[in-house]
């Protein structure tokens, strides 16, 4: 019983804990992204256009429509790049990121959120 008891406490230690370190920075001209385990690098230089997408499925569950999506607030990013690569991140506070980005470099175009 109490092995069970620490399993999961160290499996819900580790999911907050992802959580809080998950998120952005920006270190000299590079965005650095970190969702998880991963951390994505982009060069400041090479972004072109960012955009919030907020999207729902037409078809999805009631569980999904009125229970997660209000509490949860995760919404999804796109950042294009000049080498024409696409990256799609799904974050808690894209609009920190956005102001970030604009504010490293002001040539990159920002697109209204998509609904």
């Amino acid at each position: 019983m109490i092995y069970i008891a620490a399993a999961i406490i160290v499996i819900v230690g580790t999911v907050l804990v992802s959580r809080l370190l998950s998120g952005h920075k920006v270190e000299d001209g590079v965005l650095v992204i970190k969702t998880g385990n991963l951390e994505t690098f982009i060069p400041m230089n090479e972004i072109v256009e960012v955009f919030e997408m907020d999207e729902m499925s037409e078809n999805a569950s009631f569980f999904e429509k009125y229970i997660v999506r209000p509490y949860v607030k995760k919404e999804r990013i796109a950042v294009y790049t000049r080498s024409n690569v696409s990256y799609f991140f799904i974050l808690r506070d894209p609009d920190r990121l956005v102001k970030s980005v604009k504010a490293q470099n002001p040539n990159v175009y920002i697109k209204a959120k998509v609904i």
